[in-house]
């Protein structure tokens, strides 16, 4: 039998990337294990006027963490109304899918799920993949979900 102890879930606050959460709450609830939900903020500074770059890039990334937080403790207590799950919070700096694998590998992650559009073609190769290249990385199961299509 499986020996599931840590998930990492990687978000992105979207409703795509959180439908990856439902899968790995079940199999926390199933086999007691935690979830590090894990976000990671881009480092690079968007495109900025002259007159924009009198705001500091720590006073900018100070509201980005901050906002980042708040969002996560958001996630967090939803959660924990409805289930004993633990949750750790997970605020990394860098590259995201560089800072997923590092993640999983620094907390010994039994599983990372995440959640994916499944784009192709010109698309996928202009937006690249977050879930394309933590697979490709990664040396820790990864269960990829792609989100149902409501049916009209």
């Amino acid at each position: 039998m499986l020996n599931i102890k840590n998930i990492v879930v990687p978000t992105d606050f979207s409703e795509l990337s959180l439908s990856a959460f439902i899968y790995a709450k079940d199999f926390a609830e199933t086999m007691g294990a935690k979830i590090h939900l894990i976000t990671v903020i881009d480092n690079t500074p968007p495109m900025l006027s002259k007159h924009d770059k009198a705001v500091s890039e720590n006073v900018r990334m100070n509201s980005v963490e901050m906002e980042t937080k708040k969002q996560m403790t958001e996630i967090v207590e939803e959660i924990n109304d409805d289930s004993e799950i633990d949750v750790i919070q997970i605020i990394r700096n860098g590259i995201d899918y560089e800072e997923i694998v590092k993640y999983s590998n620094e907390s010994n992650a039994d599983l990372i799920v995440l959640a994916t559009h499944g784009r192709t073609g010109v698309l996928h190769t202009v937006l690249g993949s977050v879930a394309e290249k933590v697979i490709r990385y990664s040396k820790r199961p990864v269960l990829v979900i792609h989100p149902v299509e409501e049916e009209e």
